[in-house]
């Protein structure tokens, strides 16, 4: 059930409506700064999940009271297909010490309804190349790295080229707030805030994304 629905998530992210492809991995590690197993319990955890072109992870049930980090290969995504996005799948996750992606092309991380933020922790969007972001100026092209938003409460940074992709909850993105009721109300349109840059100026592209369309809102 769970993995149908992101399935379902991924293909209503894509700009271009093309067919995702899903594949399952294992949990990526959790590793210590230590390998005493009697300082295991004191010692800090840091999670740090990798992903490479075509690769998808489903992460649930998890209270995280450190920072997350997802780290996009650049190598291996910068010519990708929208079939080889890679992906990370996220729900009744609870995020205290935020969540860090650092990414610069053709990945989808996805924040189910289940999943919670505490007091003062945002995602955080940093690309990888330095200049990546200043290369990405179409979002018809469909190769940014996404945050597909179904909870409640998140609160985006970036100076990177990102698309944030909403099917109800208000998102905060660069502190503004964006209403899908307000700028998407129908019923099945997914509401997507784009970050881009022209002329070394940052500007946003808001987009109504349906089942068969994509229409930009003033």
């Amino acid at each position: 059930m769970r993995r149908n629905k992101w399935c379902a998530m991924m293909l209503a992210g894509c700009l271009l409506l093309a067919l995702c492809a899903c594949s399952s991995t294992d949990t990526p590690d959790e590793t210590t700064e230590t390998t005493d197993p009697a300082q295991s319990e004191a010692a800090e955890v840091q999670y740090d999940y990798q992903l490479t072109a075509g690769e998808t992870t489903e992460v649930f049930d998890v209270t995280f009271d450190q920072m997350v980090t997802v780290t996009v290969d650049p190598a291996s995504t910068r010519n990708g297909s929208v079939e080889l996005r890679s992906g990370i799948y996220f729900d009744n996750c609870t995020f205290n010490g935020g969540l860090t992606i650092l990414g610069d092309y053709h990945a989808m991380i996805s924040l189910g309804a289940g999943c919670s933020f505490g007091d003062g922790s945002v995602v955080t969007c940093k690309e990888v190349t330095p200049g990546a972001a200043k290369e990405i100026t179409n979002v018809m092209e469909d190769n940014f790295v996404k945050i597909f938003v179904s909870c409640d409460g998140v609160t985006v940074n970036t100076d990177a080229a990102v698309g944030v992709v909403t099917d109800g909850p208000d998102v905060t993105f660069n502190d503004t707030v964006y209403s899908k009721q307000e700028l998407a109300p129908e019923d099945g349109t997914l509401l997507g805030i784009y970050s881009v840059y022209e002329n070394d100026t940052m500007t946003y592209v808001k987009l109504a994304i349906g089942e068969e369309s994509v229409e930009t809102i003033e």
